[in-house]
C-alpha cells in the first residue's frame, strides 16, 4: 500500500505542478498467445478514449500515435521498452508516457505499467494491476485510476459515460474491439464494422464498441458521398450529353459501358446506371430502335450484375442477379448472370461453412506451432544454452499452450504423431530435474491418449518418470556433493571432478563444474601444470561459452595460448588439448548461433500467426487472413523470402475481399521492396485486370 501511495505521489508532483500533454502508447503481449496481439490496440484506445473525456487531461489522440509508428515502423513487442517509448514521447510532443504488457494466464489477465519521462527517458514509477477476464472494466478502471488521480482530476466511470461502476464486459469482447480498430488502421473498415456490430449484438451495453461503430459509421458515409461526388464528376458530362429522344441513344450509352467495361472501371458503372434511372430513362426503351430485343433496363441490369461480380460484392450480386433472372427469363445473358448467381451463393456459403469449427483448427494449430518451437529444445545444441530463468519462460509456454489444450483442440490436430510430439519436452523436464512437471505431463497424457493406440505409451512414459524418481535421491547427492567440492572442496576432490568431467555433465550443473575448474586454476594447483590443469582450463572456457558468453571464453582461450611455457613438460598434451579446445569452441559458437535464431531471438508467434493465416484461406475466411498476413509484415522480424510470400498472400486476401486499393498498394511495397521477387509478375499480369 505504502509503495503504491509512493508512486501516486510521485506521478502527482511530475504531472501536477502544471498542465502536461500525456501519451498512451500500445501495450507488448506477453502471453505467447497471438489471438490477443489486437488488445495491445484495444488497451490503449480504451484509456485514451475515456480520459479524453476528462477535463483537465489532455491525452494525445490514438491516431497521431498509429501514423508515428508507421512513420519510424515500430517493430512489435517493443512499446514497453523505456528508450522506445520516451522516441514516441517525444514525436508525440507528450511530457509523460504510459506504456506496458499485458499477459493472461488462465482466467486471469495482468498488466505491467511503466510511465516515462519523456525528456530524461528515466521510469517516474512502475506498478503492475490485474484482473479477471469476464471483468476486464475492472482492470480499465484500476489503469485510469492510476493516471487521474496522479493527474489531479475527478475522475470515474460515470464522468465519461462509457460504462459504469461494477459493469463488466468479457474479455472477448475487448478483443472484437480491439481486432476492429486494427482492421480500420489496415483500411478494412467494411470489415471493422461487421465486426463491432457483432460485438455489440453479444454485448449491448458496451458503449466503447458502440461510439466506435457510430463514428465508423459516420466516416465510412463521408468517404462513400465524397467517392461518388468524383464519379458523378468524371460522369457529368457524359450524362448531360445523352438524348434519350435519340435514335442513336441506344448506341451512346453502350458505347459508355464497353469504354468502362474495357477500363475495369465498374464502380464508374454502377454510377452511370444509377443516374441513367435518376433522369428517368424509360426501362422498357429498346436498345437499338424498335425491332431490337434489348431494352435499357435489360442492360443497365446485366452490367450491374457484372459490376457487382467483379467487385466482389457477393450479397448484392445475388440481389441483382435474382432481379435480373426474374425480369428477363428469356434474356440471351440469362445463362451468364444465373453463373454469377450461383458462383455468390457458393462463395457465401463456403464463407460460412468455413466458420465450422473453425476455433478448434485454430487451436489445433496453435499447438502445432509452439510444439514445434519448443521440441528444438530436445536438440543438445540448443539445451546446452539454457539458463534457469529461461527454462523458467520455455516451461511456462509449454503448460499454457500445449498441457491445457481442449480435447477438441487435440482432436482436430491433424500430426500423425502426436504422443511424440506432446511428449519430447520431457526430456527437458529431466535435464532440469522437473519432477513436477513431468508428472504434469503424464496426467495430461493420460487424459488426452485414453481409448486411444498411445494408451501403453503412456504407461511406458510413466514407468519412465517413475524410474527418475527412483535415481532423484542419488543424484540430488551427487549434486549435493558438487556443491560441497565447488565451494570448500580439496585439491584431491577437485582433480577427480575435473579428470571425469564428461561423466559429471549428466546433472546438469554446468555452474558447479565451472567453479571447480575456476578454483582448481586459481587457488589450488600447486607446481608444474599437468592433464588435469589443461582438463581444467577447457572445463573452465567450454562453460564460460555455454553459461556466459562465447566472447568471453575466446578470450580465455587467448590466455591459455600464452601460457604454453608452463607446460613444457606435457607439450604433446597441451598442443593436442589446444586443438580440441579451439574445435569445441568452434562447434559451441556455431550452436549458439543457432540456438539464438531457432529459439532465443525466435518469436514463436510467428509460426502461429503463419498457420493461422493458412488456415483462415484454406477456409475462405479472408478478411481474417488478410488480418493475420498484415500482423506478420508489420510486427516481426521475418526472412525477405517470407515477407515477399506474405506480401504476395496478402495481395489475394484482400483481392478475394474486393478490396483492390490495398492490392494495388501491397502489390507496389512487394515491388518496391524485393524487385526481383518471383511473384511480381503473377501480380502484374493480376493487376492488369483488376477493378480500377
Amino acid at each position: 500500500m505504502k509503495k503504491w501511495f509512493n508512486f501516486i505521489l510521485l506521478f502527482a508532483f511530475a504531472l501536477t505542478t502544471n498542465a502536461k500533454t500525456i501519451a498512451i502508447s500500445y501495450f507488448d503481449n506477453s502471453s505467447g498467445d497471438a489471438k490477443y496481439n489486437a488488445l495491445s490496440k484495444g488497451i490503449a484506445d480504451m484509456l485514451i478514449t475515456d480520459l479524453s473525456k476528462v477535463k483537465g487531461v489532455t491525452i494525445v489522440e490514438r491516431d497521431k500515435l498509429e501514423k508515428l509508428i508507421g512513420e519510424i515502423k515500430l517493430e512489435q513487442s517493443k512499446y514497453f521498452d523505456p528508450a522506445t517509448a520516451q522516441k514516441l514521447g517525444k514525436g508525440l510532443g507528450a511530457q509523460n508516457i504510459l506504456t506496458g504488457s499485458f499477459y493472461l494466464l488462465d482466467n486471469t489477465i495482468r498488466i505491467d505499467a511503466r510511465l516515462i519521462d519523456v525528456e530524461t527517458g528515466g521510469i517516474i514509477s512502475a506498478e503492475q494491476v490485474t484482473g479477471a477476464k469476464n471483468n476486464f472494466f475492472s482492470l480499465h478502471q484500476q489503469l485510469a485510476n492510476l493516471l487521474s488521480k496522479n493527474l489531479n482530476v475527478a475522475y470515474s466511470p460515470n464522468l465519461s459515460g462509457l460504462y459504469k461502476t461494477n459493469e463488466t464486459v468479457d474479455l472477448s469482447a475487448v478483443v472484437n474491439y480491439s481486432n476492429a480498430i486494427d482492421l480500420q488502421d489496415q483500411g478494412m473498415s467494411a470489415d471493422a464494422e461487421v465486426l463491432l456490430e457483432k460485438t455489440i449484438k453479444i454485448y449491448p451495453k458496451f458503449s466503447f464498441a458502440k461510439n466506435k461503430l457510430e463514428d465508423l459509421k459516420e466516416w465510412l458515409k463521408r468517404v462513400e458521398e465524397q467517392r461518388e461526388q468524383l464519379i458523378a464528376a468524371e460522369l457529368k458530362n457524359t450524362i448531360n450529353s445523352l438524348d434519350t429522344t435519340s435514335e442513336k441513344f441506344g448506341a451512346q450509352i453502350s458505347s459508355v459501358w464497353t469504354t468502362l467495361l474495357s477500363s475495369f472501371k465498374y464502380d464508374q458503372m454502377l454510377s452511370f446506371n444509377n443516374s441513367l434511372r435518376k433522369i428517368g430513362v424509360n426501362p422498357l426503351k429498346k436498345m437499338y430502335g424498335e425491332v431490337s430485343s434489348l431494352t435499357v433496363g435489360e442492360m443497365m441490369q446485366y452490367y450491374d450484375c457484372i459490376a457487382l461480380n467483379s467487385l466482389k460484392k457477393r450479397g448484392e450480386v445475388i440481389e441483382a442477379s435474382k432481379t435480373f433472372i426474374t425480369a428477363y427469363p428469356t434474356s440471351v445473358y440469362y445463362s451468364g448472370i444465373k453463373l454469377y448467381l450461383e458462383q455468390a451463393i457458393k462463395e457465401i456459403e463456403q464463407f460460412e461453412n468455413g466458420k465450422k469449427g473453425l476455433e478448434n483448427k485454430l487451436g489445433a494449430e496453435t499447438l502445432d506451432a509452439y510444439l514445434n518451437y519448443l521440441n528444438r529444445l530436445r536438440w543438445k545444441s540448443n539445451l546446452q544454452f539454457v539458463s534457469e530463468k529461461e527454462y523458467t519462460f520455455y516451461k511456462q509456454l509449454y503448460k499454457s499452450q500445449v498441457l491445457n489444450v481442449s480435447k477438441e483442440m487435440f482432436v482436430a490436430w491433424t500430426e500423425s504423431s502426436k504422443f511424440s510430439e506432446v511428449t519430447e519436452f520431457f526430456d527437458v523436464a529431466i535435464y532440469f530435474n522437473d519432477l513436477q512437471l513431468m508428472e504434469e505431463i503424464v496426467s495430461t497424457c493420460k487424459k488426452l491418449f485414453a481409448g486411444t493406440d498411445d494408451e501403453e505409451r503412456v504407461l511406458s512414459l510413466e514407468n519412465k518418470l517413475e524410474d527418475h524418481k527412483t535415481k532423484a535421491t542419488e543424484n540430488k547427492e551427487k549434486i549435493d556433493e558438487l556443491e560441497r567440492i565447488a565451494n570448500k572442496g580439496t585439491k584431491e576432490e577437485s582433480e577427480k571432478i575435473i579428470k571425469w568431467l564428461f561423466s559429471n555433465e549428466k546433472y546438469n550443473r554446468p555452474d558447479l563444474l565451472l567453479t571447480i575448474c575456476k578454483r582448481y586454476i586459481d587457488n589450488l594447483k600447486t607446481g608444474a601444470a599437468d592433464e588435469t590443469m589443461m582438463k581444467a582450463w577447457e572445463g573452465l572456457i567450454l562453460n564460460t561459452a555455454k553459461l556466459k558468453s562465447v566472447e568471453e571464453a575466446k578470450k580465455m582461450f587467448e590466455t591459455l595460448k600464452e601460457k604454453s611455457a608452463d607446460f613444457t613438460d606435457n607439450k604433446a598434451v597441451y598442443d593436442r588439448s589446444i586443438r580440441e579446445i579451439n574445435l569445441d569452441l568452434k562447434n559451441i559458437e556455431n550452436d549458439h548461433t543457432g540456438y539464438l535464431k531457432n529459439l532465443k531471438n525466435n518469436d514463436p508467434m510467428v509460426g502461429v500467426l503463419e498457420n493461422y493465416a493458412k488456415i483462415y484461406h484454406e477456409n475462405y475466411q479472408y478478411s481474417e487472413e488478410s488480418f493475420t498476413r498484415k500482423q506478420l509484415i508489420d510486427h516481426f522480424k521475418l526472412d525477405d523470402d517470407k515477407v515477399a510470400l506474405q506480401l504476395f498472400m496478402l495481395s489475394m486476401s484482400y483481392f478475394n475481399l474486393g478490396y483492390f486499393e490495398n492490392v494495388k498498394k501491397t502489390a507496389m511495397m512487394l515491388k518496391e521492396k524485393y524487385p526481383s521477387s518471383t511473384y511480381n509478375e503473377s501480380l502484374t499480369s493480376f493487376l492488369n485486370f483488376m477493378p480500377h
